[in-house]
């Protein structure tokens, strides 16, 4: 008897010392996976083997040229000042644009289109209706960025815009699990885009003027699956003192086939800006 009770409390301390390792050795692997898990793994530039390569692969998430419709919520800050403004917004590369606002009481009280190279405005409160081309400084007198039809369009759906100067030479390289292309017009970087490559987005793109300092940055976040390619959900574009951040909500493909100019009132004369 005595002989079995001490067997029995030798197994059972065996057995305990047993669990114990056990009980290490699986918390010893759990922490070395939980490791792998949570460490972002550097990317490898075999990822693109070329900015061109890059960029044909950035292209390859654009929803197309379809009819984007969003509710986006705009945040303008200028020179101290502060704006906010909630719109309807309809867009489609390359170059049309139609907002309404939408006011906390009472009905819209702008409305901006841009269609066939003119741009059109009407404010119900004052009965006024413009309409002329949609020249960068038109388009400045009611939007706040002083930059051409087809780059804010391009811009506010989280699009490369194509450049007015011809790229001569392009330079990539890894940065922050990004890949960076620089482009270069006769050995003057003209532009900086970072493309995240896990879908192929566009995060960042810097521009910059002849004399090398910024002419305007915009950062894109939260991109969202939109047709065949991607949206951004929060973008923000920062331009000379001012600063335009964007949030869209009810994102949705519209029908292409729908007119993006807005029609003139009955009974008011369209006014011109130049």
């Amino acid at each position: 008897m005595r002989l079995l009770k001490t067997y029995k409390k030798t197994s059972a301390k065996r057995g305990f010392r047993h669990g114990i390792l056990l009980l290490l050795l699986i918390m010893a692997l759990g922490s070395l996976l939980t490791g792998c898990a949570g460490r972002r793994v550097p990317l490898s530039e075999s990822e693109y083997f070329s900015p061109e390569a890059a960029l044909k692969a950035l292209a390859s998430s654009d929803p197309g040229g379809r009819t984007i419709t969003v509710t986006a919520r705009m945040e303008i800050n200028s020179r101290g000042e502060r704006h906010l403004l909630k719109a309807a917004l309809m867009i489609r590369r390359p170059a049309h644009l139609r907002l309404e606002s939408i006011p906390l009481f009472g009905p819209p009280d702008f409305f901006l289109s841009i269609d066939a190279g003119e741009i059109r405005v009407f404010l119900p409160g004052k009965e006024a209706f413009y309409a002329d081309r949609a020249t960068e400084g038109n388009l400045s007198r009611f939007f706040p960025l002083a930059l051409p039809a087809s780059e804010i369009v391009s811009l506010l759906m989280g699009r490369l815009p194509e450049t007015e100067e011809t790229v001569s030479s392009w330079r990539g390289e890894w940065e922050d699990g990004m890949y960076r292309v620089d482009q270069y017009r006769d050995g003057r970087e003209i532009r900086s885009v970072w493309i995240d490559p896990a879908g192929n987005l566009l995060r960042r793109i810097r521009t910059f003027t002849k004399g090398g300092s910024i002419a305007y940055s915009a950062d894109f976040a939260e991109h969202a699956r939109t047709g065949e390619g991607f949206l951004p959900q929060r973008l923000t574009i920062a331009k000379e003192g001012m600063s335009l951040a964007v949030r869209y909500t009810d994102v949705r493909l519209d029908n292409d086939g729908e007119s993006f100019a807005l029609p003139v009132p009955e009974g008011i004369t369209p006014l011109p800006l130049d």
